[in-house]
């Protein structure tokens, strides 16, 4: 699934974060992972696959933006989005409006808002049933 690698370089930063340029990619599970800052690790992101949760999820990600990060074909594109969590499972919720474009290949990456769509910063996670407890198989 996805390839290993030490440090992810961040060019701008993240947004908020623009002086914390190298994160590293520590797997949790299956699903998740944390983006942990190299230099300050006490800045950290829960990412996932968004496709996981929401198979449906499109985004058209301008050519200017990929070659910011050295993208020069699609199969070299690896989309994260960062997890909002909550004691409460039900209100853990998944930022789709910005996701993190990641070059596994270059060890680059970038966050970008996407522009013109139905997409929101707080979409519940386990809306499609994927980790969900309750009412049966999991």
């Amino acid at each position: 699934m996805e390839k290993h690698l030490s440090v992810v370089t961040f060019p701008k930063g993240l947004p908020g974060f623009e002086l914390l340029k190298e994160y590293k990619i520590q797997q949790y599970d299956e699903l998740f992972s944390v983006l942990i800052s190299v230099t300050n690790p006490s800045v950290a992101f829960i990412i996932v696959n968004p496709f996981e949760f929401y198979p449906n999820y499109e985004l058209d990600v301008p050519d200017d933006l990929l070659e910011e990060i050295e993208i020069t074909n699609r199969d070299q594109v690896n989309i994260r989005c960062i997890v909002t969590w909550n004691s409460d499972r039900n209100k853990v919720t998944l930022n789709l409006l910005a996701p993190i474009i990641i070059n596994f290949d270059r060890h680059s990456g970038k966050q970008i808002v996407l522009q013109n769509v139905p997409y929101t910063t707080k979409h519940l996670l386990w809306i499609n049933g994927i980790g969900d407890s309750e009412g049966g198989e999991g």
